[in-house]
């Protein structure tokens, strides 16, 4: 599930801002509906009073969503955008696989526009709804009867159940010049040492990854060896590779002995996902190079363009050792904005101030640890964004100080995501957003928190955090329990709508979920707060769609 961190959170927020004044402004204006046909367009001919570079421009900063109803303003327009509207195409599910990849074989047309293409038949996630069954083969030779029109691909994403049928990544491999970025998960089969998935050369992105969902027991699963061959392609053939994940979210499954990347150098590598670290038999930390010759330190100190940097930890049933030592040397990292793993390899880096993206979600941080983490996140003088889990044990104490500590090491966040999966109560609940106001620029709040039948709705939480925290943009919630697929419940999404004076006035909901009885659901609608005494309160329900 990952983006370029720091430059896809910059355009979100661009997008966001600018979404509504942009359309607003564009449909007040003539836009001519005399047009030619598909290909004919010039790519200066202005599109009404407005010339075609800065329609272009504009539509930089929509979402798919509105440059679909964009371009449905007109013919000419709908040409224009073609590149815009299919340079991303990804099939989320079985049906839009089954469907868009129908529709492509016979709009050939339309594949000359995918730039980067990403496919998940019998999606794993799936949720609230299990995905439907598709066979994966058919999946396979959809994809290989249009790859010859797949003239501009150069991002192909793979996430099924289980690594697509071989010949797929040779036809790739020779009917799309310009693919350069590979990703693909693997489920239970073992991997082919003579793949053609590893005759690739020049590649820039690569991703090896243990989809979720394989369930496993155990508490030290053996580290599984990739092939020669994989290797090969990467350290001898692939110069200029940028991005490369080689992890597993089924840990307790399966898991690849990634040790040999230490012998790879990328001077333009700038995003590392790599993992699961964690407890050996003999409870010393694996893999071995972490804990032994340091050489993941000295593969780190290499690697000075790293921005992004993804280490998964899972301690299964135990806590996280103290000290976790990297050895990086005082030149490490310098550039590095975005860090997700455990505090004390966060606590090893050299150069904190440039880190403004953390998450801590691998392991809870308990109250016992706030004394070492709190001032590992004082040094982290331009962090913005935090994802930090914790366990809140017995709910009816007072825990205002452990918020207070975390958010008062944190003053210039303006995206926060809590979580907590033990029972988070009102009171607990109430602690905590009291507070934000410690975070006098938060704009995003998120929280997770264990569900329990008897906690009110979410509307209502979200209700009582815009209460006390009216500057925010958008509100997140997800109720997370552990039998329930992907351990959640239910999750919405509150965007705070406001008065020409900048009160609150309307949340633009969307929640999803399995309920107690019944089928999953999937509501979107619009709630009008009253603005009268005693804060905001729901005053109707506008519209629902279920």
């Amino acid at each position: 599930m990952e983006r370029g961190p720091n430059y896809e959170a910059i355009r979100e927020s661009l997008t966001k801002s600018n979404r509504r004044r942009s359309l607003r402004t564009l449909f007040q204006l003539p836009l001519s509906t005399r047009t030619s046909t598909y290909g004919s367009i010039s790519t200066t001919a202005p599109v009404g009073s407005i010339p075609a570079d800065i329609v272009r421009e504009i539509v930089d900063f929509l979402s798919p969503s509105d440059i679909l109803n964009f371009s449905l303003t007109s013919t000419h327009l709908r040409a224009l955008l073609m590149p815009a509207l299919y340079e991303t195409v990804t099939l989320k599910s079985s049906k839009n696989c089954r469907v868009t990849l129908t529709m492509l074989l016979q709009r050939r047309d339309i594949c000359g526009y995918i730039r980067k293409l990403a496919v998940r038949p019998n999606y794993y996630l799936a949720w609230p709804r299990p995905d439907e069954h598709l066979s994966e083969a058919w999946v396979v030779e959809m994809i290989e009867k249009i790859s010859k029109d797949l003239t501009v691909m150069h991002t192909f994403d793979w996430d099924g159940l289980e690594l697509p049928k071989d010949s797929l990544w040779e036809t790739l491999r020779s009917n799309c010049p310009d693919l350069k970025s590979v990703f693909s998960n693997v489920g239970t089969r073992p991997l082919d040492p003579e793949s053609t998935l590893f005759n690739f050369s020049n590649l820039t992105s690569f991703s090896l990854i243990v989809r979720h969902g394989l369930g496993g027991s155990e508490l030290f699963p053996s580290l599984e060896h990739i092939p020669l061959r994989f290797w090969d392609m990467l350290i001898n053939r692939c110069p200029d590779l940028q991005e490369l994940a080689i992890c597993s979210f089924s840990s307790s499954a399966r898991v690849f002995d990634f040790e040999r990347i230490t012998e790879g150098y990328w001077p333009r590598l700038h995003t590392l996902t790599l993992g699961s670290f964690g407890y050996q038999a003999d409870f010393s930390l694996g893999p071995p190079s972490l804990s032994t010759d340091y050489s993941l330190g000295r593969f780190l100190d290499k690697h000075t363009e790293l921005k992004y940097v993804r280490f998964l930890w899972n301690f299964k049933r135990w806590m996280s050792p103290d000290a976790i030592p990297m050895r990086l040397s005082p030149s490490a990292l310098p550039v590095l904005d975005t860090f997700i793993g455990v505090y004390q390899q966060l606590a090893e880096l050299p150069h904190p101030e440039a880190v403004e993206t953390l998450d801590l979600t691998c392991e809870p941080v308990y109250e016992s640890r706030l004394g070492t983490v709190c001032p590992i996140l004082r040094s982290l003088t331009n962090l913005t964004s935090l994802d930090i889990w914790t366990h809140v044990f017995y709910p009816s104490r007072d825990h205002s100080h452990f918020f207070y500590s975390i958010l008062v090491a944190c003053p210039k966040l303006t995206d926060f995501h809590f979580m907590c999966t033990t029972s988070f109560t009102v009171k607990p609940l109430k602690q905590l957003i009291t507070q934000l106001k410690l975070l006098p620029d938060l704009k995003h709040f998120s929280l997770t928190k264990g569900h329990n039948y008897i906690d009110e709705n979410m509307i209502s939480t979200a209700l009582r955090i815009l209460k006390y925290n009216p500057g925010l943009k958008q509100i997140n919630i997800r109720w997370a329990r552990e039998r329930c697929p992907n351990h959640l419940k239910q999750e919405g999404t509150y965007d705070v709508l406001t008065d020409p004076d900048g009160r609150p006035e309307a949340l633009m909901v969307v929640e999803r979920g399995i309920p107690l009885i019944g089928v999953p659901f999937l509501r979107r609608y619009r709630y009008k707060i009253d603005k009268g005494g005693g804060g905001p309160k729901v005053a109707k329900t506008l519209r629902v769609g279920l």
